[in-house]
């Protein structure tokens, strides 16, 4: 899980070349949080000379663990029992400010449960002294923070299943198993987090990964069978 941003891809080409083009200068910090008590808090800076105003959003992710590409979100506000929360929803800082955003737990969680914290700013902005016809245009990055809300009980465990296309990883302890080292057909794979209910396919002919059997596929799928690893 990494930090992402929402970029205006064609704003930034320009920078540089189009005159009054301006980028915002909002930051956020931590880039990812792990909350194991009631309340924690994520700072956010204006590092900018103007005035900022941003909003703020906390969505459940719900298949953590797969590329970015394929995340599913939901917001907490369209949860009938939300685990978490954050506030305020929106922000204004002066230049050089930073002010915190509160994170709580309304409640445990008996897994590692994965929220993303989004703060995007405006996008309106005035140039310096006056508007001019054409106005100005503002590159604005929208920042992803990753919180983490642990279990009380935190247990990483990984369970093996080979099948006919390689094979199947599930994690079947409480918070995410971390896969390095992990073999496709001779090839290493990037290393990799397995959450509880969310299983991870790895396909090939032959796969291999530490600690746990060799899947081989086909034939060999009934002998393989499956392998746990318990990682205290």
């Amino acid at each position: 899980m990494r930090l992402h941003a929402f970029i205006l891809s064609i704003a930034v080409a320009a920078v540089g070349f189009v005159p009054g083009l301006a980028a915002a200068t909002i930051d956020v910090f931590p880039k990812e949080t792990v909350l194991d008590s009631r309340t924690t808090t994520v700072q956010i800076v204006n590092n900018g000379d103007r005035p900022e105003y941003v909003t703020i959003s906390l969505s459940r992710l719900l298949n953590p663990g797969v590329p970015l590409k394929d995340e599913k979100l939901e917001p907490v506000g369209e949860e009938a029992q939300p685990t978490l929360v954050a506030f305020p929803f929106k922000l204004s800082l002066a230049p050089g400010q930073t002010k915190k955003i509160i994170v709580k737990s309304l409640k445990a969680v008996q897994n590692e449960t994965v929220y993303r914290l989004d703060v995007k700013p405006s996008i309106k902005a005035m140039t310096q002294g006056h508007q001019t016809t054409a106005g100005t245009v503002v590159v604005n990055f929208g920042f992803s923070t990753l919180v983490r809300q642990m279990p009380e009980r935190e247990s990483a465990k990984l369970s093996v299943v080979c099948d006919a296309q390689g094979a199947r990883l599930t994690a079947t302890g409480t918070v995410r198993y971390p896969v390095k080292g992990a073999k496709v057909d001779g090839e290493i794979t990037e290393p990799f987090n397995v959450y509880p209910g969310v299983p991870q396919t790895l396909e090939g002919r032959v796969v291999e990964i530490p600690e746990q059997k060799t899947c081989r596929g086909g034939a060999d799928t009934v002998s393989a069978g499956a392998s746990e690893t318990d990682h205290r």
